[in-house]
């Protein structure tokens, strides 16, 4: 599968180099060279393995008039700074 990018009126392939994720506070950081494996869904910015917290999450639904709560756990994963400001009392 190959992606397109608009430039202009003109439409390129996109470049391997640009697809790649690069972890936000890793640049942050001055490396440059870790992949980012997930999106913070908290913040947005791309994170890598030593960066992400995977947490779980319960998900509930309306039903009725009141709401139920899934058996699983879902999980969902946020940055080391994200993860750091919600568990921060």
């Amino acid at each position: 599968m190959v992606l397109f990018v608009l430039v202009g009126r003109h439409t390129r392939p996109l470049l391997k180099s640009e697809l790649d994720m690069r972890c936000y506070d890793c640049l942050q950081e001055a490396r440059s060279d870790t992949t980012g494996i997930g999106v913070c869904s908290r913040c947005g910015l791309a994170t890598c393995e030593n960066h992400a917290r995977v947490r779980q999450v319960q998900v509930t639904r309306q039903v009725g008039m009141g709401a139920a709560s899934g058996r699983i756990p879902a999980r969902r994963v946020v940055c080391h700074t994200c993860d750091m400001a919600e568990t921060a009392h």
